[in-house]
């Protein structure tokens, strides 16, 4: 399995492009981004509820770490159904799944349309980890996800908002700049503060807004920053001058331990009536 390098479409469209195909060097920094045992899955997947004997729909799962475990999670008598638009991420979940014996309550999809494979009311919850920001057409991604749920299923949510990113020795400004560089590779790189009014708008109800901060004082998430720096020279938005800038000061902050990332993740859910 190897990840495709082509080149991805227009800049209107790279938001959605670049996860239909992703350059290998990109996609080993989310197989180490993404990886869960099962401690720290109990921790962030607590938000997400899930019940043993549930049908829960993973939309966009990426390499599919997530899907095993929410598979452990439901048991022997619930089923996930994972759901990717890239090639290489679909093959990865379903070596996960067989890898940990999981298999058989896992189903993976392969979906460039954004559409859920399921008749309506199948599922009993769905999952979007991260993955809203990028979809073309939020309201539509969210009226599929609410067409597939049964009256009574659940709709959760976990996404950014780069509008409350902390990473020292950067400062606002500097924040700023790097998230402006990187704007094309997100259709909504402020989701999360819109998801409660576009739940609302898809028709779900009792929808509740939680945030969450990953904090990082290790440099765990200096492949996100790379990531950022990546998209800002692939774009022509920044230089490799400043990006080095950017690149040295962090590095040297986590060398001498005086660097801080906080990534706040909005959790936001809903109820099918």
């Amino acid at each position: 399995m190897t990840p495709s390098s082509r080149s991805s479409g227009s800049l209107e469209s790279y938001h959605k492009d670049h996860w239909v195909d992703i350059e290998p060097e990109r996609f080993e920094r989310y197989e180490q981004l993404f990886q869960l045992d099962d401690r720290r899955a109990d921790l962030v997947l607590e938000p997400v509820g899930v019940q043993e004997g549930e049908t829960i729909v993973d939309f966009g799962c990426g390499p599919g770490y997530v899907a095993s475990q929410l598979a452990r999670l439901v048991g022997p008598d619930g089923h996930v159904h994972a759901i990717d638009v890239n090639r290489a991420f679909v093959a990865r979940t379903r070596q996960i799944a067989d890898s940990s014996g999981r298999g058989d309550r896992i189903t993976v999809h392969h979906s460039v349309d954004e559409t859920v494979p399921l008749a309506d009311g199948a599922a009993d919850r769905a999952y979007a980890k991260n993955v809203l920001e990028y979809v073309p057409d939020l309201d539509a991604v969210l009226a599929e996800l609410h067409r597939a749920i049964r009256p009574g299923g659940r709709m959760v949510a976990s996404d950014s908002d780069f509008g409350f990113v902390v990473i020292e020795p950067l400062t606002p400004p500097e924040i700023t700049e790097l998230f402006d560089a990187a704007a094309p590779a997100f259709k909504e790189p402020f989701v999360g503060r819109k998801l409660r009014a576009a739940y609302l708008r898809a028709g779900f109800a009792d929808v509740e807004v939680n945030v969450t901060a990953s904090v990082d004082p290790a440099g765990h998430l200096r492949g996100v920053i790379e990531n950022m720096l990546g998209y800002g020279l692939k774009f022509g938005r920044m230089t490799e001058t400043r990006a080095d800038v950017f690149r040295s000061r962090v590095d040297t902050a986590i060398a001498d331990g005086t660097y801080l990332a906080v990534l706040p993740q909005w959790w936001v859910t809903g109820t099918k009536r």
